[in-house]
């Protein structure tokens, strides 16, 4: 029997993380603020789960929903529809609440304004052991670019709102909080709380780990949500590549092949494939890149513009190539943004060209990066010897800390304020995350051996 009126609503739903569940259950019977419903949906395990939550199935305020197997974002939507309570929050079945996470967040909603909330957090290990803690910006004082999305799990929302939007979209099988969160922040407001509130578990069979998949899906969020933002609007975009050539710098191999495909026809066929990227300008002094793009490209689609020697010298600025680019290359063409490729990044991949290109309509920003978190632990000199760049201890992730590693070969620029401000890099800056795989750069022989093995291996 359930609660008539419970103020809030914690659901958890579980597919075969019997090992886990009973503490997650245990984590919100012991919470301070006891005014909710627990739902639990076991969403077709064949592990042990079924065992453990039946010792629950008598308790007034707990209802359990066993189902076949339907999906993340099935079940989330099966949660809603079944809550009582004024506000839902879901924790993860291999995750757990700190005592207090119910009365901090469900106190945050005094503020009628605000439609969500969350936390910072945990990491544990399999077993549970604190491995460090994650500790977000304050987006009451320091955030006005809401492209870091808050934590999928354990973030509280007001009901009302999220029926409002529909609930969750159940095309997508991951990334659902991301889907949700640009969703949510066109229509509510956000709030956090700068206190851990639960335990993120780190462990193999986590849905977090397969990085490649995790971004991809994340591309096809980015790209739904832009396409319904701009219906009546076609984004134009010019693709730049720019290569120096053997004769003027050793380090740049046009011709070397990885996977039996030179290198510049590797970049000029991810670009070709970015659905937003019109045409595509080579820039190059050398002659033989240039017979080689004529010869086996279309024209009206890839460029081979050749470049002023004095403009391709290493100690040149890359902008004096871009503006020869943009004047010589589409003289009488309009784009709205170009993107700035390079042929050392072999692995770059299509969903990531648009996750920037997307990026940038939906959050307004004039440039976009690709980066990738750094965790390595930096110094710098100071003259009396090596000091470190961060004194946090590594225990403590703030994300106001957080550095990153820009990736080579990919960035995104609105022409318009480029134009106007003359910079590289713009006012406002996005980024897109890289995976490992495709921030892979071609420097020497060793890489060139190393991105052949990599494909050998698949």
């Amino acid at each position: 029997m359930m609660n008539n009126s419970p103020l809030i609503t914690v659901y958890i739903t579980n597919h075969n993380y019997g090992k886990y569940i009973d503490q997650a259950i245990k984590s919100i019977l012991e919470q301070s603020f006891q005014d909710f419903e627990l739902i639990i949906i076991d969403d077709g395990s064949n592990d042990n789960s079924k065992s453990i939550i039946e010792k629950y199935e008598d308790y007034s305020n707990i209802k359990v929903v066993y189902q076949n197997n339907k999906g993340l974002t099935v079940s989330n939507n099966i949660a809603l529809n079944l809550a009582q309570g004024k506000f839902i929050v879901r924790l993860d079945a291999d995750d757990y609440f700190t005592k207090d996470a119910l009365k901090l967040m469900v106190r945050e909603f005094e503020n009628k304004n605000l439609g969500m909330v969350f936390g910072d957090w945990y990491l544990v290990d399999e077993k549970g052991e604190v491995l460090g803690v994650e500790q977000r910006h304050n987006f009451q004082k320091d955030v006005t670019l809401y492209d870091q999305p808050a934590h999928g799990a354990c973030t509280m929302f007001r009901k009302s709102c999220l029926k409002k939007l529909g609930g969750y979209d159940e095309t997508i099988s991951r990334q659902d909080g991301y889907e949700l969160w640009l969703r949510f922040i066109e229509q509510f407001e956000v709030g956090n709380i700068n206190v851990p509130l639960f335990y993120y578990r780190q462990h193999s069979e986590s849905l977090t780990k397969d990085e490649t998949k995790l971004l991809n899906a994340r591309s096809d969020i980015l790209s739904k949500h832009s396409q319904k933002r701009n219906k009546s609007k076609k984004i134009k975009v010019i693709g730049i590549i720019s290569i120096r050539g053997s004769e003027i710098d050793y380090r740049s191999k046009p011709f070397v092949k990885i996977g039996g495909e030179y290198l510049i026809d590797r970049t000029i066929s991810v670009l070709t494939e970015c659905r937003a990227i019109e045409k595509i300008i080579v820039t190059t002094p050398d002659k033989n890149i240039l017979k080689h793009v004529t010869k086996y490209y279309d024209k009206n689609k890839v460029i081979s513009l050749e470049r002023p020697y004095e403009l391709a010298r290493i100690n040149k600025s890359g902008q004096e190539t871009i503006d020869h680019a943009l004047e010589y290359g589409v003289p009488n063409e309009q784009f709205d943004y170009y993107f700035g490729s390079s042929i050392e990044t072999p692995f770059k991949r299509k969903e990531l060209i648009e996750s920037g290109i997307n990026i940038a309509t939906i959050f307004d920003v004039d440039t976009v990066i690709g980066v990738r978190r750094n965790t390595k632990k930096h110094f710098r000199h100071n003259g009396k010897g090596l000091i470190p760049v961060n004194d946090n201890p590594e225990f403590l992730r703030l994300e106001g800390s957080q550095l990153f590693t820009r990736v080579s070969g990919y960035l995104l620029r609105e022409i318009k304020n480029y134009k106007n401000n003359g910079k590289a890099m713009g006012e406002k800056i996005g980024h897109v995350m890289i995976d490992r795989k495709a921030m892979f750069e071609i420097e020497d022989d060793i890489d060139i051996e190393i991105a052949n093995t990599i494909i050998k291996n698949g």
